[in-house]
């Protein structure tokens, strides 16, 4: 009994191993074609000056005083267009599931144990 169990481990040992080889090959390539393509576009990290530009830029982007002066008409049209979204992905999901209601399950009794 103890014997199968030891063949049993070390089969499954070997498997591993033999799966090892090529999962690390395989890795190696990534990241030998990963650092090609990171020298041949000239690709570097940010700078710290590069940071604070994005930063602004996103700021000025973004214009949070013009939030605070949003009239209700603003929000409602707003809220509209997002009903509007919503409904399409609604239908979307009744289309793809070719159903109006939940999804076609078939019942435990037409399965054949």
């Amino acid at each position: 009994m103890a014997s199968k169990i030891i063949g049993c481990a070390q089969s499954t040992l070997g498997k591993l191993c033999a799966l090892q080889k090529p999962v690390v090959f395989n890795a190696k390539v990534a990241a030998e074609v990963a650092k090609q393509v990171y020298v041949k576009e000239g690709m570097a990290f940010p700078t710290g000056a590069q940071f604070a530009e994005a930063q602004k830029t996103l700021q000025q982007s973004l214009k949070l005083n013009q939030l605070k002066n949003l009239t209700f008409t603003d929000v409602a049209k707003g809220g509209v267009v997002l009903a509007e979204i919503y409904t399409f992905f609604l239908i979307g999901e009744i289309v793809g599931r070719r159903n109006l209601i939940g999804y076609n399950v078939k019942s435990e009794e037409t399965h054949d144990h």
